[in-house]
């Protein structure tokens, strides 16, 4: 990894305070990021949840799990993920993550996009439990995808292309003021996964 080749998108929030995303394009080389995409793909026990979306019942366009303390879990849109402790080939991304962005992190939502049909919509990672001003490193392994941002009332967009072992940090106040997505993708067959760290207070 080449902790020196990063860009810094600076963003401007709706009170007047800079933030900014830090993007490592190529921060692991692609035999390392092959492989962690082999290990994350075969090795993490994948869950299909369900969501309720104007009273019906449908499966969330993804794979994922949740990974931290025991006895902790996570919830967004209704659904309760119950912590598995890190495996140690994803405790040995996370801590060279924490080295990366010199921010600590104790856990991580990994989310398996099969292909391009599977997608996450517009949303920001601002669950209580998270703290205020949470920070997000979202590591990206397989099939290049754009990461979208929308600013919650300018509705501005942004959009960065993340590839096969790219790092991005998503600094203090992203959530508050901008969402997020990665949308379908027409004819794509290639698979992707996504580990976004974050920390919660034990």
């Amino acid at each position: 990894m080449d902790l020196f080749d990063q860009q810094i998108i600076p963003v401007q929030l709706t009170d007047k305070r800079k933030s900014e995303i830090i993007f490592w394009p190529n921060w692991l080389d692609r035999p390392s990021a092959d492989a962690l995409l082999a290990t994350a793909i075969s090795q993490t026990p994948w869950r299909e949840d369900m969501i309720n979306i104007v009273g019906r019942r449908i499966p969330i366009p993804r794979l994922q799990n949740w990974f931290g303390a025991q006895n902790t879990s996570y919830t967004y849109s209704g659904i309760r993920l119950q912590a598995l402790e890190f495996p140690d080939w994803m405790d040995k991304q996370r801590i060279a993550v924490e080295r990366a962005t010199g921010y600590r992190f104790n856990r991580a939502l990994v989310n398996y996009y099969r292909h391009g049909r599977d997608s996450v919509d517009w949303h920001a990672d601002n669950e209580p439990e998270l703290g205020t001003e949470p920070l997000v490193a979202s590591l990206s392994l397989g099939a290049e995808r754009v990461f979208q941002l929308r600013h919650n009332k300018t509705k501005e967009r942004l959009a960065v292309s993340l590839p096969h072992g790219s790092l991005l940090l998503m600094g203090a106040g992203m959530q508050e003021h901008w969402q997020h997505r990665l949308a379908k993708v027409a004819g794509l067959e290639q698979p992707r996964v996504n580990f976004t760290f974050r920390y919660m207070e034990p």
